[in-house]
């Protein structure tokens, strides 16, 4: 007997070496970023989950006999199903040996287990846990996760056997399956200077593709039907947007005004026809809004599609040197709320920009009193003329007369200076506005407007700022 019990301590000293050197793991999933990633748009938080299979590689030999305990509990905000406790009792999924599980307890915060080794198990054996669920979790919010934690512990539950402690997998997360965002920021759509319905009312025709033409500006945004194969509650189909009843909303934010009549547009079908009913954007102020694409309009599962925004100008009004549009939107499928699209949003703040082959100067005060001497006084850094043309705004009831000088040529690498009253006069109030619109790049052009009563000499100089960009930038 003592020699047996010399060979049990033994035994047992070997053990505990051998798993100081060979510290079982979490085989299943091998790594946090393995974890099985579920589509938020299929779930709430109190959609029931499977969970995937847990895989767990013994860290040392068990000999016949040496029985143990397996625990596994959720990660803080997450239920099991209890039911599904018997469901996932381990078996030997591969290597050396013969186990008979059994449960010991099953409750929303655990699933323990009694294994019961018949035949000798070494580090090649894998203990596999299938079918465990979960009843609430927090999988319900893009980007959150859930882990398990796996602890072996002697039959009576006072010390570790395998590691010195728990081990900690990420089994599941969630994200945005479903999407509209820009794969790239579109920045080709250019206002032009020389349209021929008048200065920036069109736009350069070309570019990159999508390719404008003179009076309609393109770009394309992507449609995203779960390409990264998110899944189902179930755990191991893939959600498909298309085969549900859900719908999507898209929002640009961003300058719209110069559209034609129903003229802002998205080409949800891709049938190449521009601004068919229910492809039109709601405009409002600085926002326009394309509710109810349905998720027949979106691509085949797993894959991405173009869809074409168009912006037919109306040929009057001036559409500036700067516009950025952001894209923002919704998704409302069949199993819970709305979620958000733009998982790119760092693109999605700048989804299409424009430029204009020309500038623009203005102020929002201006008098033509013969009291005053007024006057504009524009820079060109430029080493060759360029030419200009002024459009001013009048108060209500008012009528603007133009003069010659609405037209004109700023010096090369110079000053010119343009008397008030040439470009314009008002009836009644001899006060208004006026933009400047130059055909040379912004970083060209400066201007200052200028009143001064030849009497008194008082009077004010107010640098003339862009529109279309930040309100207190000056030139």
């Amino acid at each position: 007997m003592k020699k047996f019990t010399v060979k049990a301590v033994a035994s047992a000293v070997g053990v505990v070496c051998a798993a100081v050197a060979h510290a079982g793991s979490i085989s299943t999933p091998a790594t946090d970023a393995a974890a099985t990633v579920y589509a938020v748009e299929a779930m709430t938080n109190g959609t029931a989950l499977t969970l995937p299979t847990i895989r767990y590689t013994m860290g040392v030999t068990r000999t016949v006999a040496q029985d143990f305990t397996v625990i596994l509990t959720p990660s803080a905000g997450t239920s099991f199903t209890v039911a599904s406790c018997t469901t996932a009792i381990p078996t030997l999924f591969a290597g050396t040996g013969v186990i008979v599980a059994s449960l010991k307890r099953a409750s929303s915060s655990e699933c323990a287990y009694e294994v019961d080794v018949t035949t000798a198990t070494d580090t090649t054996s894998i203990l596999q846990f299938a079918g465990l669920g979960v009843s609430t979790h927090t999988l319900g919010a893009a980007g959150s996760n859930i882990s398990v934690t796996l602890a072996l512990k002697d039959l009576g539950e006072t010390a570790f056997i395998d590691n010195s402690g728990t081990l900690t997998r990420q089994v599941a997360r969630s994200v945005q399956s479903v999407n509209i965002y820009a794969a790239a920021s579109d920045t080709a759509t250019v206002a032009d200077v020389n349209a021929t319905t008048g200065p920036l009312t069109g736009f350069v025709a070309g570019g990159a593709a999508p390719v404008d033409t003179a009076t309609n500006a393109r770009a394309n945004l992507t449609f995203d039907n779960n390409s990264v194969n998110a899944k189902l509650p179930d755990g191991t189909t893939n959600f498909d947007f298309v085969a549900t009843t859900g719908t999507a909303t898209v929002v640009l934010s961003g300058i719209n005004t110069g559209a034609a009549a129903n003229g802002f547009c998205l080409d949800t079908d891709n049938d190449a026809t521009l601004c068919e009913v229910g492809e039109r954007f709601t405009m409002g102020t600085n926002v326009s809004t394309l509710s109810g694409i349905t998720s027949a309009m979106f691509p085949a599962q797993g894959t991405m599609a173009t869809r074409m925004a168009s912006f037919q100008a109306d040929g009057s009004t001036q559409l500036g040197t700067s516009r950025t549009f952001a894209l923002t939107g919704t998704i409302t499928p069949q199993v819970g709320g709305a979620n958000a699209l733009a998982n790119t949003a760092s693109v999605n703040a700048t989804a299409w920009v424009w430029g204009a082959n020309a500038s623009q100067l203005m102020t929002p005060y201006i008098t033509t009193d013969n009291s005053f001497l007024t006057r504009y006084f524009l820079l060109n850094t430029g080493t060759l003329p360029v030419g200009y043309n002024a459009t001013c705004y009048a108060e209500a009831g008012n009528t603007i007369i133009y003069g010659a000088g609405r037209n004109g040529t700023l010096t090369a690498s110079g000053l010119t200076a343009v008397n008030a009253r040439d470009v314009c006069t008002f009836s009644g109030n001899t006060r208004g506005s006026v933009i400047f619109t130059i055909n040379a790049p912004i970083n060209t052009v400066k201007g200052s407007y200028q009143y001064i009563s030849p009497t008194t000499l008082n009077g004010a100089n107010t640098p003339m700022v862009r529109p279309y960009n930040q309100a207190n930038t000056t030139e």
